[in-house]
């Protein structure tokens, strides 16, 4: 005997989603009568990030990826499936879309348009109550599942700093900023030195203890207002809102004599050190590409004047 696999019906697809889930079968009904079947080719961009809102999407063949643009990339958030659905917010608000999807393949899937699920709506109030209370209840899951996954995105999992992704979409930010205010910030990069020979010499566990040390004291030891990030093995950076070079120097040399006066958390008798370089923008630089050049530069040349030390530009 061949067994074959049949497609539920656009009823039961539709009663999948939590926001239908307690409708009567009468309902679900007039919904799926007011829905109808779309194809779209591969890497189509069914929905926009920012574009308003006009329909749920049923996926019921192929892969959508969830994406949040970013300057230079996109973070994929989720992919979803057949029987999975996304766009249902639409239905209840005029809100721009918060993120992108697009189909990895060729998708199908089942479309609700806004004003044929209000006309369905106005028609029984009841509907109404039943979505009120299975929309607070999504709401809530969403929100934790999208925090969730944007954090993941953006952060580093050894250190729990800012990641390299994180780090050139709010470089570029920070630029743009001094140059439509003319105001300044500054760029601090530090470099752990001689990782590789604590990893050489005593297993990359314990290299990977000195990291996660180093991000508790980036994180404890600089102002509310900078942001750290990890961006290499052994390579941070720092953002500092309306610091002036002078300032900036101050606080990398502060970083850098607290990493070389303290002792590692480790079951080694072991002491590191830290180089560091920064950079100014508008001073030295009006473009993220350049900024980040000259603040690694100086880095570079505080490793090569000896380590465990600041060189300004």
């Amino acid at each position: 005997m061949v067994l074959s696999w049949s497609m539920p019906s656009t009823v039961e697809l539709l009663a999948r989603v939590p926001l239908f889930s307690g409708l009567e079968s009468e309902d679900l009904a007039r919904l799926a009568e007011a829905s109808r079947v779309q194809t779209f080719p591969p890497a189509t961009s069914i929905v926009e990030m920012g574009e308003p809102g006009r329909s749920l999407y049923l996926v019921t063949e192929g892969e959508v990826a969830v994406l949040y643009p970013a300057r230079e990339t996109e973070f994929e958030l989720a992919r979803l499936g057949p029987g999975e659905f996304f766009g249902e917010m639409a239905l209840l608000n005029d809100k721009p879309r918060s993120a992108t999807v697009r189909s990895v393949g060729e998708v199908s899937a089942i479309v609700l348009d806004k004003t044929e699920f209000r006309a369905i709506v106005l028609e029984r109030p009841l509907v109404a109550l039943e979505l009120i209370e299975a929309l607070s209840v999504r709401i809530r899951q969403a929100d934790e599942q999208i925090s969730g996954l944007s954090d993941q995105a953006v952060r580093d999992a050894l250190t729990g700093l800012m990641n390299r992704r994180a780090f050139s979409e709010r470089l570029g930010q920070e630029v743009d900023r001094s140059r439509r205010y003319e105001g300044e910030f500054s760029l601090i990069l530090l470099d752990l030195d001689h990782l590789k020979s604590v990893n050489d010499a005593l297993g990359h566990d314990v290299g990977d203890e000195v990291l996660s040390w180093i991000g508790r004291i980036l994180m404890e030891h600089t102002r509310v207002a900078d942001v750290t990030f990890r961006i290499g093995s052994e390579e941070f950076a720092i953002l500092c809102p309306a610091t002036a070079s002078k300032l900036a120097h101050a606080l990398a040399q502060r970083l850098v004599d607290l990493v070389g006066e303290a002792r590692p958390p480790v079951r080694h008798d072991l002491r590191v050190s830290m180089s560091a370089g920064h950079a100014t923008c508008l001073d030295h630089a009006n473009s993220p590409e350049t900024l980040y050049h000259v603040a690694d530069q100086c880095l570079l040349q505080a490793k090569r004047d000896g380590r465990n030390r600041v060189v300004a530009p």
